[in-house]
């Protein structure tokens, strides 16, 4: 499995953004057809933006995939309506085609918790997703190794003060755009954090660490991308 580094995220990112200024640039210059600056150059093509960043420098690709499908889907029907004069706009298909996709995420989601509940599954592995909410949950496990997590949109609390790190370096994946989250932590445990973040931040804010009791090495690091939000760690 492949370890993301904050660095490949940087340069991918970088490249991104030098690629965005040259298009505004063939813009000013009127170098690109009318049409495609239409389409492209506004909110939608900001949206399209973000989720490519995001499917880029993140290994749950799933909130990039939501954005780019939105995105591709309004510049679409912006296409076919000033070509054709055929509307496939908001409210003939976008609202009931959303109502339609949260219906399956719930029902799934309540799959997955039916059977994290019947099996027993613990918190080893935190595998989280809010997308235009959240929540509060609360993470208990003996050998918390990490996991991964998004927020678009919305945001999420998770209270780990009853839990353990495991030996060893863990890595948890994080994302948020247009959102956020807050790390309970305990305070024996030591975080190390490598998040790329514009226009928002993930803060350190806890109160106190206490220097762990034995000798064993146990490390969190924190690693993601956060677009216009953020988060905290925290202890009390």
């Amino acid at each position: 499995m492949r370890h993301y580094k904050a660095e490949d995220k940087s340069n991918t990112i970088g490249i991104i953004l030098v690629g965005l200024g040259g298009a505004f640039l063939l813009v000013n210059f009127n170098l690109i057809p009318v049409i495609v600056e239409n389409l492209v150059f506004n909110w939608k093509g900001i949206i399209l933006l973000i989720g490519l960043i995001s499917m880029a420098t993140n290994k749950n690709k799933l909130p990039g995939l939501l954005m780019v499908g939105v995105a591709s889907y309004f510049i679409m029907a912006t296409y076919v309506w000033q070509e054709y004069h055929i509307n496939i706009g908001m409210s003939r298909v976008f609202w009931p085609g959303l109502m339609i996709a949260a219906g399956f995420l719930l029902l799934n989601k309540r799959k997955v918790d039916s059977k994290r509940k019947a099996s027993g599954q613990s918190f080893d592995y935190l595998n989280d997703s809010n997308i235009m909410g959240g929540g509060e949950v609360k993470v208990r496990s003996e050998q918390f190794k990490g996991g991964q997590t998004s927020a678009v949109f919305g945001g999420a609390s998770y209270d780990m003060t009853g839990s353990k790190l495991a030996e060893g370096n863990h890595t948890l994946e994080v994302l948020a755009v247009f959102g956020g989250f807050t790390f309970i932590v305990p305070s024996d445990w030591e975080i190390q954090m490598e998040v790329t973040a514009i226009f928002g931040a993930l803060a350190d804010k806890r109160k106190f660490v206490k220097t762990p009791e034995s000798d064993t090495k146990k490390v969190l690091h924190i690693k993601g991308f956060v677009l216009f939000g953020g988060g905290e760690i925290k202890n009390y």
